[in-house]
């Protein structure tokens, strides 16, 4: 009996071939060399010739169940001319097949529906709050709108091919909404809710622009010396940063840590024996951070002036809650620093490419950011080439030197032949 599965899986020959229905003889389906795939229903005609009659092309939403149901009926009624007493056998051997064939199962829901299940079982049960709200914001203002009340099995590619180029001009949202579509039909298929193709998996991603902003060492100096004076300066008063959002920028720029690894911060956490910070989840998983000298006393520092907490966030707000404002107070100090385009995340980018600039391997630099994935660190390697061609050219014009230096030394002045006197 031909199956779905078996249809999908017919791979395209250098001529077309056709593939027969042992349940229903006279069910063909015709595979194509440009991979198309065809339904017929094939019946002889009162002339006593080969007929076919073409159902239709495969696609979501018309697979083999589908043009079987259309074939029992063609085949079923094909003869108009035989004797009712004597039907041909193709159509009793359809009326047969057509009393005896299962059913077809529901329809799969429309997207908008299961999109519903998709959040309760998948979005809330395993993605960080971050990442929720990114899933959710895509769904609402992209793929809702556009293919929400298409049911699942009908969403050909070229739906979602059409949705992906509509948004060209914002291609990490583009490609955002490829990853959360592809992630939907995964989780469709694994919950036995349909077994169509998914229709993502041929679909490119768009190119997206790096962004990476190393601070220079000026532009340190003058961030550093905006949060000294801001310690300073009053509430209310132009300048003022507070006191808790300037120890974050501080961890920020130390330790290369993400915004919400340094706001969710325990002193629990905090392993004053190993200098280190036993994270229990991150956007990489549980991971340890080995930090600085200089970032324990800071920390050691914001301790004394709390009371030497032992439980709680390090870093909170005035009721001991995470700090949400710190965001807008970076915008602040980030204005009075003269660095108006430093995104809070390029802090981070900053210890990378410092410490690549001091001679630490790639591979030490991803272990310091909680990089699980080599290719992350990948985005710092031109930093490491110019580094290493610094060294390259350094080497070879001490090698040169020395080699001149060598050679003057060793040449000696000739010397002149004076004549004997006659």
């Amino acid at each position: 009996m031909l199956t779905n599965t078996q249809a999908r899986e017919a791979k395209p020959r250098s001529t077309r071939y056709e593939v027969t229905c042992d349940a229903l003889p006279g069910f063909i389906l015709r595979v194509l060399p440009t991979g198309k795939k065809v339904f017929f229903a094939r019946f002889r005609g009162t002339d006593g010739k080969d007929n076919r009659h073409r159902l239709g092309l495969m696609r979501p939403g018309y697979g083999v169940d589908e043009a079987r149901r259309e074939a029992m009926t063609i085949l079923a009624r094909r003869d108009a001319d035989a004797s009712a007493d004597e039907p041909a056998p193709a159509a009793r051997t359809a009326k047969k097949a057509a009393a005896t064939a299962p059913p077809i199962g529901p329809k799969s829901p429309t997207l908008r529906e299961f999109s519903k299940r998709f959040e309760h079982e998948h979005i809330d049960m395993y993605l960080k709050p971050a990442t929720r709200v990114k899933y959710r914001s895509t769904l609402r203002l992209y793929i809702l709108p556009a293919l929400g009340e298409q049911r699942l099995e009908d969403i050909s590619t070229a739906d979602v091919q059409r949705l992906h180029n509509s948004l060209k001009t914002m291609p990490c949202a583009a490609n955002y909404v490829r990853c959360v579509l592809s992630v939907m039909y995964t989780k469709a298929e694994q919950w036995e809710i349909t077994t169509c193709r998914n229709p993502v998996t041929v679909i490119g991603r768009f190119k997206e622009r790096a962004v990476e902003r190393f601070l220079s060492p000026e532009e340190r100096q003058g961030l550093e010396r905006v949060l000294a004076q801001a310690e300073h300066i009053p509430s209310g008063q132009t300048g003022h940063i507070g006191r808790e959002a300037i120890w974050a920028i501080r961890l920020l720029m130390l330790t290369g840590m993400r915004r919400d690894e340094v706001r969710d911060l325990r002193w629990e956490q905090v392993d004053w024996r190993q200098s280190m910070l036993r994270l229990p989840d991150s956007k990489t998983g549980k991971r340890d951070v080995v930090v600085s000298e200089q970032v324990m006393a800071l920390l050691g520092k914001i301790a004394a002036t709390k009371g030497q907490p032992k439980r709680g966030l390090v870093i909170c707000s005035k009721g001991g809650k995470r700090l949400w404002s710190l965001c807008r107070s970076w915008a602040h100090a980030r204005e009075l620093a003269g660095i108006p385009d430093v995104r809070l995340h390029d802090l981070r980018h900053s210890v990378a490419s410092d410490a690549i600039m001091n001679g630490v391997p790639l591979e030490v630099v991803g272990k310091m950011l909680g990089h699980r994935n080599y290719h992350t660190t990948q985005r710092y390697a031109h930093i490491a080439d110019n580094v290493l061609r610094d060294a390259v050219n350094m080497t070879s014009k001490t090698i040169v030197q020395a080699g001149q230096d060598g050679t003057s030394k060793g040449r000696k002045a000739p010397k002149s032949r004076a004549r004997k006197p006659r």
